[in-house]
């Protein structure tokens, strides 16, 4: 989650200020590290191996009913890779992964976007839900495709990105509300984006297995709002300053995070090429969160606020599901 700055420099804001155009070279050099990084991190074939036997042994079952002995020889016998570069792309029955910054992730399966043609029915919330869990698309990919549109419109639409997308006080005062969710699918930088994207596909998957697509959803939308109101609060209430905002999914990627690391906490997680039980890799996730956060083409500050505000509401959750407790009772 990141706390924007000047994102359009050289333009006039709305209130009327000039932000002076910074140099580019700054830009170029961040595009080529990030290049170099890629290159220099792209997995083998061996850690895909070795990404689907920890899945195999994962407690969620993620990959099914087979014993994870089983899942591990299928997946030595059955898995594919090809380099591309600063990437790799793997495949096993039909599922195909992603490799990049030393990590793989489960890409979405885009044989069925639309959702199924049933209605639900109930509250207005439950059909909602419902709906979006009709799709092929689990609740983590949901908020990856619709991050990566936003992200676009923040390339083209910069002025309205950040009066429809970037959470303050301020722009909550004067009626636009929605920023409270839009803000946790908008990303400025494209650094910000991936880093995002890489945490919600890497732990969707086990989450969606363990808790399904409608608790699910319920953690996130929650852990959004309060990634937002925990910002509002910190920045805008007791910082005394209502007009500075931010953005970005970190905040229900903390939330999911924590929400694995309280189900299981001696399972192991894998980021960027590192084997860690979940626990330490929440606390490394939060460290990785400011170093990306802080790299982002427009500058400013990381928002820690919104950070603890997800990570708290995933923890909670997690341990309300885990005492046979509904998420929320009238979800």
């Amino acid at each position: 989650r990141r706390v924007p700055s000047a994102y359009m420099g050289g333009r006039r804001l709305a209130d009327g200020a000039i932000v002076a155009e910074k140099p580019r070279w700054p830009r170029y050099l961040a595009t080529g590290a990030l290049l170099a990084t890629l290159l220099a991190t792209q997995p083998s074939h061996s850690s895909l191996l070795e990404h689907l036997e920890s899945l195999a042994e994962h407690p969620s079952g993620l990959l099914g009913k087979l014993s994870s002995l089983a899942s591990s020889l299928h997946a030595s016998v059955g898995a594919e890779s090809a380099s591309y570069g600063l990437f790799r792309l793997g495949s096993l029955s039909g599922n195909h992964y992603l490799g990049i910054l030393g990590t793989w992730i489960k890409l979405p399966a885009f044989a069925a976007v639309l959702p199924s043609s049933r209605r639900a029915r109930g509250s207005a919330a439950a059909s909602a839900a419902s709906y979006m869990c009709t799709s092929s698309f689990e609740p983590a990919e949901q908020l990856v495709l619709l991050s990566v549109l936003l992200h676009l419109l923040w390339l083209t639409r910069p002025r309205c990105m950040v009066r429809h997308a970037v959470c303050s006080l301020d722009a909550v005062q004067r009626g636009r509300v929605w920023t409270l969710l839009t803000a946790n699918a908008s990303h400025a930088a494209f650094p910000h984006l991936l880093h995002n994207c890489i945490h919600l596909l890497q732990l969707g998957p086990l989450l969606h297995a363990t808790l399904g697509c409608s608790d699910l959803l319920a953690l996130m939308l929650t852990a959004a709002l309060a990634s937002s109101a925990a910002s509002l609060l910190w920045n805008g209430v007791l910082g005394g300053r209502p007009k500075e905002g931010s953005l970005g999914a970190s905040g229900v990627a903390m939330a999911m995070v924590a929400a694995n690391a309280a189900l299981y906490p001696r399972a192991l997680v894998h980021v960027y090429g590192l084997e860690l039980p979940a626990p330490h890799a929440a606390l490394l996730y939060l460290v990785v969160d400011v170093v990306a956060s802080s790299s982002g083409h427009g500058g400013g500050g990381v928002d820690a606020s919104a950070h603890a505000g997800g990570a708290a509401v995933g923890y909670a959750l997690a341990r309300r599901w885990q005492r046979g407790l509904d998420l929320f009772p009238s979800f």
